[in-house]
């Protein structure tokens, strides 16, 4: 939008020097400054303003295309590491299943993939489990992964956002592109 009230300051002053010239012109008035020359040079720059604007708005467009991807496939990773943690809890479940009586099978049913260490700090004797320790780095680190695919999601709505807002860019060029207004949705 900016580009366009650019443009049409200079498209004013070269409407304004080009009506001075047809005066001077008209009435035969001599001055050593040319302002045909002036509207002229106005003109262009309006014209290399829209021009410019026209550019970067499709630059914003390609971008904004490229970011509704981007959200698509961030959202597909999360997903993907989400089920694959809460496979490796399952896998923890049946361990301590095996290992534990059967009054405490209640308890570990409700192991979600977050708080698998206060399983660990609560029954110490799970950490001599190597299998036990490998399942738990291994839900870490996938639960990091989700964290990090969480904030590359949220990152990617605010430059959509700024993009859809951004005066530098003709609105009427951005796509259609629906923007998620939280993390995940």
């Amino acid at each position: 939008m900016f580009w366009v009230f650019l443009a049409g300051a200079f498209l004013i002053v070269a409407v304004a020097s080009a009506g001075v010239q047809v005066y001077k012109d008209k009435y035969e008035v001599k001055n050593e400054f040319g302002s045909g020359g002036l509207a002229v040079f106005m003109a262009f720059i309006c014209a290399l303003s829209l021009t410019i604007g026209l550019f970067n708005s499709m630059y914003a467009n390609s971008s904004q295309v490229m970011r509704g991807t981007e959200l698509t496939k961030i959202d597909s990773f999360e997903r993907t590491y989400q089920m694959r943690a809460n496979n490796l809890t399952e896998q923890f479940r049946s361990y301590l299943a095996e290992m534990y009586p059967a009054h405490e099978k209640d308890i570990f049913s409700k192991i979600e993939p977050g708080k698998l260490d206060i399983y660990l700090v609560k029954y110490p004797e799970l950490q001599a489990s190597k299998t036990i320790t490998e399942l738990v780095q291994q839900v870490r680190s996938l639960q990091d992964d989700i964290y990090k695919q969480q904030l590359a999601y949220a990152e990617t709505v605010r430059d959509m956002r700024y993009t859809v807002q951004s005066p530098w860019v003709y609105q009427w060029m951005m796509p259609n592109i629906t923007i998620p207004t939280s993390a995940g949705s």
